[in-house]
C-alpha cells in the first residue's frame, strides 16, 4: 500500500508458517523483536502485511509479502 501506517509482521520456524511464534504490529520496516522462544544463530523465516487506518479500523493489504529468510544474532 502507498500510504501504509504499519506493518503486521509474523515470524516461524516453517517456510509455511504452520506454527507462528512470534506475531508484531510495526511502524517501520525494519524492526527488533527481543523473545525467549528466539534462540541464537537459528533460521527463521518473517513475512509481512501493512496496513492503513481509517478511524479506528485497521484495513490489510490483500497479500502478505515474500518471505524472507533470517538468521538470528545476539
Amino acid at each position: 500500500m502507498k500510504k501504509a501506517k504499519g506493518y503486521y509482521v509474523q515470524i516461524s520456524k516453517s517456510k509455511k508458517f504452520k506454527k507462528v511464534l512470534v506475531k508484531k504490529y510495526v511502524k517501520k520496516v525494519s524492526f527488533t523483536i527481543k523473545g525467549k522462544k528466539l534462540k541464537n544463530k537459528k533460521k527463521l523465516y518473517v513475512r509481512a502485511k501493512s496496513y492503513v487506518l481509517k478511524g479506528k479500523i485497521k484495513i490489510y493489504s490483500k497479500k502478505w509479502s515474500k518471505v524472507k529468510k533470517v538468521k538470528i544474532r545476539r
